[in-house]
């Protein structure tokens, strides 16, 4: 399948060839089990959403009533959290299949996602999901992508700016002779209920365009690509960071940064973005010898973007394979990988990490967490969001052996 593409580029970047050093374990806790028959769901890669009242909503990649994804809901009562499924993709061609990214939810309600696949093309749609009044959610797809104007949405969550209007990414591939675009797009929201559709940039075959997109303060969108770029990383190019300039003419592209290697290679991950305008991402690969990737901020002076590498994973007595961050209040990061070691350079089934920003503008990083090196262990496989009160931190893992549809998890830093 053309998802396994990139997911085999993950793979390699993140084998390690050093030992980490250890520190105490905070608390960890799996809160949800999704069923063994796939009736509820499996494979939740895109990671999760809150709403106000702390209920968490997710996608599956497969599963569901027809087994080709699912829409998701975890509410807890007592600490104990039960599932609601609110959607199952009915396949291609007539619906969307494997849903891989995060959800949107709006403010009345609905939530908003992507399929990887399905729709006639089976270059994968976007839809809304929307609740009724007897307890049911009715879906809509605003589009599906042919292939000209994008496919294979993966794993780039969708956002929205004030007027509603949405954003996303396609991934664009080439397979087996079948090509598809890489694209930002937009689709804009109607007076009617309708919605129109339309491509801010095209990145052709090439570029790879991974991760979502994120606004700045002026409606300015950024986002990564896993290659291109003036270096070269293995004939590819290392992957750059672009922005998408809003002005009264429309939308302008431009190159901000370009990854070397040394200083950082396949940006995978979403971007965040502090108040005064600084982005911070990782890197999947790159940063010298160990290829274990960086985390990184990139700050806009006057002539340019200037990165500043917080962190190098993979040298020895550290980690490797950064997801996207997420801040704390006191702006630390916070993320995880799907693979890591211990002190014995015995490999590992993944980790929780913390980057402590400390006042003379230096970065620490810590582990908050490691897997264990059980069979059974999970990897931790999507981004982490907090939860309702921003105690702990919540992700998903799977699947794996004694749970083989996936679960979701709670660390406590």
């Amino acid at each position: 399948m053309k998802k396994f593409m990139l997911h085999a580029l993950a793979q390699a970047v993140f084998v390690l060839t050093a030992f980490c050093s250890m520190q105490a374990a905070s608390s960890e806790r799996t809160i949800f089990t999704f069923p063994v028959d796939g009736s509820g769901g499996t494979i939740p890669t895109g990671g999760l959403i809150s709403d106000a009242a702390g209920n968490l909503y997710g996608t599956s990649a497969s599963g569901g009533v027809y087994q080709c994804g699912a829409v998701f809901k975890l509410s807890s009562e007592n600490g104990t959290w039960t599932e609601d499924l609110l959607y199952s993709f009915k396949c291609w061609p007539d619906d969307g299949l494997d849903p891989e990214s995060a959800l949107f939810l709006d403010s009345q309600g609905n939530l908003y996602g992507t399929t990887a696949e399905g729709g006639p093309s089976n270059n994968g749609t976007v839809f809304k999901l929307s609740p009724d009044s007897a307890g049911g959610w009715t879906e809509t797809i605003l589009h599906t992508f042919t292939g000209t104007d994008g496919g294979l949405p993966i794993l780039s969550p969708l956002v929205a700016d004030a007027s509603g209007n949405l954003y996303g990414v396609t991934q664009g591939y080439c397979y087996r002779g079948t090509c598809a675009n890489g694209t930002v797009f937009e689709l804009s929201r109607h007076l009617n209920g309708s919605w129109g559709f339309k491509v801010l940039h095209s990145f052709g075959h090439t570029g790879l365009p991974d991760a979502g997109v994120i606004f700045d303060k002026a409606g300015n969108l950024y986002g990564s690509t896993v290659y291109a770029g003036a270096n070269d990383c293995s004939g590819t190019g290392c992957g750059t960071i672009y922005k998408l300039s809003h002005g009264t003419k429309g939308w302008t592209f431009t190159t901000i940064f370009a990854f070397d290697y040394t200083n950082g290679a396949y940006p995978m991950g979403d971007l965040i973005i502090d108040g005064a305008g600084n982005l911070y991402g990782t890197t999947n690969g790159g940063g010298g010898t160990w290829n274990g990737g960086v985390a990184f901020m990139l700050s806009e002076t006057s002539t340019s973007w200037k990165e500043k590498i917080l962190h190098v994973f993979g040298k020895p007595g550290d980690d490797a394979g950064p997801s996207s961050l997420v801040f704390d209040a006191s702006g630390n990061l916070f993320g995880s990988a799907p693979i890591s070691s211990n002190a014995n350079n015995d490999q590992e089934n993944g980790f929780v990490f913390k980057l402590v920003h400390h006042t003379n503008g230096s970065w620490s990083e810590s582990v908050v967490y490691r897997f264990p090196q059980t069979i059974n262990a999970p990897f931790p496989n999507s981004d982490l969001i907090w939860n309702h009160a921003r105690t702990a931190l919540l992700g998903t893992v799977g699947p794996y052996n004694t749970d083989p549809s996936g679960a979701v998890y709670e660390v406590t830093p």
